[in-house]
């Protein structure tokens, strides 16, 4: 019988090799903190309210938290295996498994997470580690092995050199059982050069206690790279990419320089659709079929594009919907806009959207002709079949009838 799953997500890091002011779970990849990728993985794997436990500067993580986990302070810092039992209080009674998971390991996927937890309770382990094998293992914990039986993990500066030629690796992702994991965190001590409490002490106390210790090494050698630096963080942000194109790929869209090519996780794209080089497009676009984006083209969040649209060179399209064959090729900005099927919008057209207070809306009907150099002021709408003049101005509350033209600073109707 599958066994409930609690999570602890450790947190309370300061990330000193990152050099900056800001706590290292924060930094972001795609406009997301760090710490927002194992919450959403956990989220889709059932678990609502993980543990995280909190530390260097912790009124911001708990501000980004919101109340949606349940957070514990570890003050002071004094290493992973002091962090879980900081968090132990809040897990008390729970009579499944519990994952443990730094914040910093951003690159673990879910489909590794569910084949953990699958093996770990098929076999019922008492631990289970999710190990990966890396040709150059330098830095990493080694995972050390009898006969084929795990009986420790070794970090690298208490490795001898015979361990440290382990190509095994710790990714510090694990599952407990919880009378187990308890156990163990009583009897580790800090008797380490860091003089901190490492939870990888627990492995050897189980395994003595003939606890079945298991490590299984399903990471993929990019999962088990942890965030430490900024270089490690554009190495994360460069692999997230990466795994993003491939899915959108692989559903039939056209990407024709991936190296220059960012889309964020959580993008809908229909087939057939064509990515030129230098577009960013953020997390929850939905965009159709058949469509043409970029070059040099920037879709924002809360953005729907609909099928056969043409998105070209320096347009960017901020929390707007644009309908099928709208064409807006050339130089525009279209935020907060909602464009009608077939409208053409002309070069440096500008939706001037936000009057310092508020977003306001601009509506542009099916099959209208916004000429070069067009300015909303918005809120303004637009009819259908409408025009508009080059350079032509259009006032906060203009209002255009179907098939009107309006040209002119500031726009007027143009009578015939």
């Amino acid at each position: 019988m599958k066994r409930p799953i609690q999570a602890v997500v450790l947190a309370a890091g300061r990330g000193t090799r990152m050099k900056s002011d800001r706590p290292k779970v924060l930094h972001e990849i795609f406009g997301e903190p760090l710490l927002s990728y194992p919450l959403e993985i956990l989220k889709g794997l059932g678990i609502r309210r993980p543990v995280v436990v909190v530390g260097w500067d912790r009124e911001k993580v708990l501000s980004y938290l919101n109340g949606g986990a349940t957070a514990v302070t570890q003050s002071p810092q004094l290493g992973t295996g002091h962090a879980v039992q900081v968090a132990q209080r809040k897990l008390r009674g729970f009579r499944g498994d519990i994952l443990i998971w730094p914040a910093d390991m951003t690159l673990i996927r879910k489909e590794t997470l569910a084949g953990i937890v699958r093996e770990h309770q098929r076999l019922n382990a008492d631990v289970t580690i999710l190990s990966s094998f890396l040709v150059d293992p330098t830095g990493y914990g080694r995972i050390v092995r009898r006969a084929g039986r795990v009986v420790g993990i070794r970090e690298e500066l208490e490795a001898t050199p015979q361990e440290k030629r382990i190509q095994e690796v710790n990714t510090s992702v694990y599952l407990f059982k919880p009378a187990r994991l308890f156990e163990s965190l009583k009897k580790i001590k800090p008797v380490n050069r860091k003089k901190e409490y490492y939870l990888t002490d627990t492995i050897q106390w189980i395994e003595e206690a003939e606890g079945r210790v298991l490590a299984l090494p399903y990471a993929l050698p990019e999962e088990a790279q942890g965030i430490n630096s900024q270089a490690d963080l554009a190495c994360a942000f460069k692999t997230l990419n990466q795994r993003n194109l491939r899915k959108h790929q692989m559903q039939g869209v056209t990407v024709l320089a991936p190296e220059q090519t960012w889309i964020a996780p959580d993008v809908r794209i229909g087939k057939n659709t064509v990515i030129y080089p230098w577009t960013y497009i953020e997390k929850g676009v939905r965009i159709g079929r058949g469509c043409q984006i970029g070059p040099f083209a920037k879709i924002r969040s809360g953005s729907i594009i609909e099928d056969k649209a043409v998105i070209g060179s320096f347009v960017e399209v901020a929390r707007s919907r644009i309908g099928k064959k709208v064409i807006a090729k050339h130089l525009a900005y279209l935020g907060d806009a909602v464009v009608g099927e077939g409208a053409n919008i002309g070069a440096g057209t500008i939706t001037a959207n936000y009057d310092g207070k508020k977003k306001n809306k601009t509506r542009i009907g099916k099959n209208a002709f916004i000429g070069v150099d067009t300015l909303f002021v918005a809120p303004v709408q637009v009819g259908d079949r409408a025009k508009t003049g080059a350079g032509a101005v259009l006032k906060r509350g203009t209002r255009v009838k179907t098939g009107e033209v309006f040209v002119g600073v500031p726009a007027r109707r143009l009578r015939k």
